[in-house]
């Protein structure tokens, strides 16, 4: 499933870099399919936490339509912004576009001073449409503040597009995080910009055609979910919080006391869509209705209590949000 493509809102931005920190609580009814679980029981320790995965679970997260990444060559970005140009030249140098001599070459540039927060430069290479929409280089920048930090550029293949244009296909890397105001922050994105040719050279477009988060396997969700239910089951919430987004939990607090109060087995199922979800409200509220395409469900069973873990990726692992009930709790 591709991820949701330009810009603000996203993915968390430069006017909203904030940590994950909401307190969990109970949702509004509302059911969203039904639920369907097998799980397959394997004892582990004395108290018997399990892991079923069953036969093998072919999932693509969010890498939609299986197409192949291009091939990509690294590109190190320096350490610090260009210097800024000197009193009373702003608007003779921002009035002055220049054109690179591929398309590679055009989207590498504009991408690096983005990276750096040389907006101004960055500027300069923008296509005439981008120009006309943002007349300055000063509206430019300020537009800047709601679109996703870069921390580093890989550019791939440039691929005809139509008349004068070249999709140019770059892997980016962003400061991974799950926002509640503005949603999911992937550790990587793979994103087309498209370049035009004009005046002699190639400029960049203001936005991406398409962006889809690189996200972790939901093959290794499972595991993630294991170690959080094997702490709750020794009382260690403390250990337990490691495992997750942030320190409070999102969903009914109660599902989440379960394996320390319940003695017995506790089984651990393959991950589902989070188009599963029971009560999705809480999510949909917190994170946007994007997270059905990045967050996961993941069942459990205890002795007499069976949820859903709800987990979302950060960085190169998955990460405990909350609780799903199995059931309609209302």
């Amino acid at each position: 499933m591709p991820f949701p493509s330009p810009r603000p809102g996203r993915l968390s931005t430069r006017s909203a870099r904030r940590k994950y920190s909401q307190t969990g609580n109970r949702i509004t009814p509302g059911r969203l399919g039904a639920v369907r679980t097998s799980f397959q029981a394997v004892g582990v320790g004395a108290l018997g936490l399990a892991v079923g995965i069953g036969a093998t679970l072919a999932v693509n997260g969010l890498r939609g339509g299986g197409d192949p990444v291009a091939s990509v060559q690294r590109l190190d970005l320096p350490a610090t912004p260009a210097a800024t140009a000197p009193a009373g030249r702003e608007g003779a140098d921002e009035a002055r576009p220049v054109v690179a001599g591929t398309a590679r070459a055009a989207v590498q540039r504009f991408l690096e001073a983005t990276a750096r927060e040389d907006f101004t430069g960055a500027y300069r290479l923008l296509d005439e449409a981008g120009r006309k929409r943002y007349p300055s280089a000063a509206r430019w920048t300020r537009a800047q503040a709601d679109r996703t930090v870069i921390t580093g550029v890989r550019v791939g293949a440039a691929r005809p597009a139509g008349r004068h244009t070249m999709n140019v296909t770059v892997e980016l890397t962003h400061p991974p995080a799950i926002d509640p105001f503005a949603g999911l922050v992937p550790a990587r994105t793979v994103e087309v910009w498209p370049a035009r040719s004009e005046d002699g050279g190639w400029r960049v477009a203001a936005d991406p055609v398409s962006v889809r988060a690189d996200l972790p396997s939901d093959l290794r969700a499972p595991a993630v979910v294991t170690a959080w239910v094997q702490r709750l089951i020794g009382c260690d919430r403390e250990g337990a919080a490691d495992l997750q987004a942030g320190t409070d939990l999102y969903g009914p607090a109660d599902l989440a006391e379960a394996p320390c109060k319940q003695r017995g087995r506790w089984t651990v199922a393959a991950p589902q869509r989070f188009d599963a979800a029971v009560e999705p409200e809480t999510y949909v509220a917190a994170f946007g209705p994007e997270v059905g395409s990045w967050a996961r469900l993941v069942p459990i069973q205890g002795p007499g209590t069976s949820f859903h873990v709800v987990v979302g990726p950060l960085g190169d692992a998955w990460r405990v949000l909350g609780t799903d009930p199995a059931q309609q709790t209302r």
